[in-house]
């Protein structure tokens, strides 16, 4: 008499033999998308009025600017770091959402920077963001 075999039932199993093309094509992909952005520092245009629509969509934001000779400037007036405390305290009693941007020169010295950054935080400001100039290549 035969004796009859019975197999058993495979358990399943996941197929690894394409994996690593997978892996390949993933690697491919992402290198052929990604974007790499370099720093080249700031570069400060002095405010200009450009469009009143753009100032009431950021009504809670406060710009300051420090150019390279290290002049202040908050809504187009000139300032020193007493008048950025007080201007800024009315500003920041106004709005308390108020986010203070500080805008300066790459070639300004960081003392002063830290000296806005002192008086924001003698006014109460503390929400800070620094401006920078977002390079955008052409093709």
């Amino acid at each position: 008499m035969k004796k009859i075999s019975l197999k058993r039932p495979s358990e399943p199993e996941i197929p690894t033999a394409s994996t690593a093309d997978i892996a390949f094509l993933l690697i491919i992909f992402f290198m052929l998308t990604t974007v790499f952005r370099t720093e080249r520092g700031l570069k400060i245009n002095l405010p200009g009025a450009e469009a009143t629509e753009r100032i009431l969509k950021r009504r809670n934001v406060a710009h300051i600017w420090l150019d390279r000779a290290g002049k202040i400037s908050i809504d187009d007036n000139l300032l020193d770091l007493k008048g950025v405390t007080s201007v800024m305290a009315g500003k920041f009693a106004d709005n308390p959402d108020l986010i203070a941007e500080v805008r300066a020169d790459r070639d300004s010295e960081y003392g002063k920077v830290n000296d806005i950054l002192e008086a924001l935080k003698d006014a109460g400001v503390l929400k800070i963001t620094f401006a920078t100039e977002f390079e955008r290549r052409g093709g």
